[in-house]
């Protein structure tokens, strides 16, 4: 996902190319990944995101050296991530302001901008974790695939839909997944490791979820869910830790705008409040 600076250096990078990109296409024998980039991005400038990406997907196909697919992927993640709409834009960013308070008008402001870029990876990736959240895995597990099957190799599209498949206990599909875009060759390694901690704990095996989170720890001791995942641990070993509950409701209350945003890849990123903060009344009532 990327910032709005980025966005804006991008659209600059655009605007400033285009008398060279406007210019008339080589023949396709001769185009080289070059030529197919300008081209990609002289798309992209007449908003035709959909044909960009179709033309870089099949150029990496085609392409075996390893500095010309980065620059092939650097492309796509461009023209993937870009704004074309202000309107766009703007519901997007009303939605990630709503998102924790309110869900459903978030999702709701999310669709709308759906609607008018639909191929817009940061509005699908946002509209699918919003689906998780409300409970639709298996309809932001259908969003994601239909994008994929043009760009295969995207990590938060496959992070997204591993996040659906974890959702609905597809743990097969998952495992497919996880081998070829888990935490070992992803940058987006910590939110893998909260879908392979309750893999773990589907499979009764406490040892390995323990693992799992103790992985999720070394790499971002701050992360707002890891006390939930301990929590989880501890109540499939049949333990109470009411410090774990008590410091998960705290961090959630007092999370700032910007720390959410920062781990809002995470579908369930502070949505047991409730639930945690019942159980910390249950454990009081019994110790007292």
């Amino acid at each position: 996902m990327l910032s709005a600076w980025m966005r804006a250096a991008v659209v600059a990078a655009l605007s400033f190319s285009s008398p060279l990109l406007l210019a008339q296409s080589k023949p396709a024998k001769s185009e080289t990944y070059k030529d197919i980039i300008e081209k990609a991005y002289n798309l992209s400038l007449q908003k035709d995101r959909q044909q960009a990406l179709n033309i870089l997907a099949n150029a990496i196909k085609k392409e075996s050296r390893t500095p010309a697919v980065s620059e092939l992927k650097k492309a796509v993640n461009d023209i993937g991530h870009v704004f074309f709409s202000d309107k766009a834009q703007q519901l997007y960013e009303t939605s990630v302001s709503m998102r924790k308070s309110d869900p459903t008008q978030a999702l709701a402001k999310m669709n709308e901008a759906l609607r008018i870029e639909p191929d817009n990876f940061d509005i699908l990736n946002e509209t699918a974790r919003l689906m998780i959240a409300k409970g639709d895995c298996a309809g932001a597990a259908e969003l994601v695939q239909k994008e994929l099957k043009v760009i295969n190799f995207d990590e938060e599209l496959n992070l997204t839909l591993a996040q659906a498949y974890a959702c609905q206990s597809k743990w097969t599909e998952y495992q497919m997944l996880f081998e070829i875009h888990g935490p070992k060759k992803s940058s987006l390694a910590k939110y893998w490791y909260p879908l392979e901690i309750e893999r773990f704990l589907s499979l009764k095996n406490t040892v390995k979820a323990q693992e799992s989170l103790a992985s999720l720890r070394k790499l971002d001791p701050k992360y707002p869910e890891a006390p939930y995942w301990q929590w989880r641990i501890d109540q499939a070993l049949q333990k109470k830790n009411r410090d774990e509950a008590l410091k998960y409701v705290m961090s959630c209350k007092n999370i700032s705008a910007n720390q959410y945003r920062q781990y809002m890849m995470d579908p369930a990123l502070c949505r047991r409040v409730t639930e945690f903060d019942g159980e910390l009344k249950g454990m009081n009532g019994s110790a007292e």
